[in-house]
């Protein structure tokens, strides 16, 4: 698959076992159907009775996991076959793009259990929050939700599958947020492979770029503010900064241009200029109401112990800079 088929609106899901060694033992397919701007239009939990022994502390004895499990629901639940029509047709609805958190182990689950009760399997593409979120992060490995939850300040009920499903539709809107980009932006530019499920065979979602260090995309992000600066050639109308040297947060680096942009228009209309060296700065651009990555708590640890020393740097929230205009 392209890109361009990202459709408009989005169906998120998440699907417990309730038995961690029979992986057709579904006990809950929740989802959120929501709009292209992530308006939530349903939220809801579908329980099946597994037809299996199962454990309520967990998918696994002492394994730890509250799965929220209630015995007398899940024995009154309809079991698989009775539910198969309408999870299929959520899930191979043309006008979605089907989205889940690790999906291909959900996917594995629904393949199960369809070949357990022998049903056709359920056809259809869809793509991984988690993956996107370790490539927007730069990181080498994947992050478990709750993490995720706990960075981007969003509570939930961790493990209950409608509630899993409206944290992985947040942690997308988190990211279009953060970027400036749509999904269908986000997946052109990390070059993702739409995952899809055929006749019971997975084709994994992956960038066919491959793991995109920190370091290049920190890289990539200072050419292109680089260029922007020399090809645009932004004249001073005011001299409020002249001489003065600004660097910014590797947050908003690596943001999309439509969010540096306006900063370094700013800097360079009123007589400033753009550093990447922290140590010759005079003004330390950060964003205060997003999570601090480890690179930036890093930078401003650096720029304490030389602030302690003596140098001239002064620490501007970007609210601060705006409204100095």
């Amino acid at each position: 698959m392209q890109p361009q088929q990202i459709k408009m609106n989005f169906i998120v899901f998440d699907i417990e076992a309730a038995n961690g060694f029979k992986p057709y033992s579904i006990c809950s397919f929740g989802y959120c159907l929501a709009d292209e701007n992530f308006n939530v239009l349903t939220k809801k939990n579908i329980w099946i009775n597994p037809k299996c022994k199962y454990n309520l502390n967990g998918t696994r004895e002492n394994v730890g996991i509250n799965l929220h499990l209630d015995k007398e629901l899940l024995d009154n639940s309809p079991d698989f076959s009775q539910v198969y029509g309408t999870i299929k047709g959520l899930l191979t609805d043309p006008n979605v793009t089907v989205v889940g958190h690790a999906v291909e182990s959900d996917v594995i689950m629904l393949n199960r259990t369809c070949q357990h009760y022998k049903l056709p399997c359920i056809n259809f593409n869809f793509i991984c929050s988690q993956l996107l979120f370790k490539l927007y992060k730069g990181e080498k490995d994947v992050r478990a939700l709750n993490k995720i939850a706990d960075e981007i300040g969003l509570t939930y009920n961790a493990h209950t599958s409608d509630e899993d499903a409206l944290a992985s539709l947040y942690t997308l809107k988190y990211l279009t947020e953060k970027t400036g980009r749509s999904i269908k932006q986000l997946v052109s530019d990390y070059n993702i492979r739409i995952g899809e499920n055929k006749n019971c065979v997975i084709t994994r979602t992956v960038s066919l770029t491959g793991q995109i260090s920190k370091r290049n995309i920190t890289k990539r992000a200072m050419e292109q503010i680089t260029q922007y600066i020399k090809t645009s050639r932004i004249k001073p109308i005011a001299q409020k900064y002249k001489n003065k040297l600004f660097s910014m947060s590797r947050q908003i680096e690596i943001s999309s241009q439509q969010v540096w942009q306006s900063i370094i228009d700013e800097i360079y209309k009123n007589g400033g200029k753009y550093t990447t060296k922290l140590s010759k700065c005079n003004f330390y651009l950060y964003d205060e109401e997003a999570q601090k990555s480890q690179s930036d708590l890093t930078r401003e640890s650096y720029l304490d112990s030389i602030i302690s020393k003596g140098a001239p740097i002064i620490k501007m929230p970007l609210k601060e800079f705006y409204a100095a205009k």
